[in-house]
């Protein structure tokens, strides 16, 4: 997703990265949904997930 230059403007070093998890998620997404589907349940990441994950402030609602 090309993510990485953003996430290095928070960070002084690329994130870690487990292999397993990402591999994990990859097979579990779902694009016409696009939501992960665990056994737990269906998760979608939304915008507030993702300015909690990088501490970025959000103005307005989403």
């Amino acid at each position: 997703a090309r993510l990485l230059g953003f996430v290095l403007q928070f960070k002084r070093q690329p994130p870690t990265l487990v292999h397993a998890a990402l591999t994990t998620l990859i097979d579990r997404w779902r694009p016409e949904t696009h939501s992960f589907h665990l056994p737990c349940g269906e998760m979608t990441a939304t915008l507030e997930d993702w300015a909690m994950i990088t501490a970025m402030p959000i103005e307005g609602h989403a």
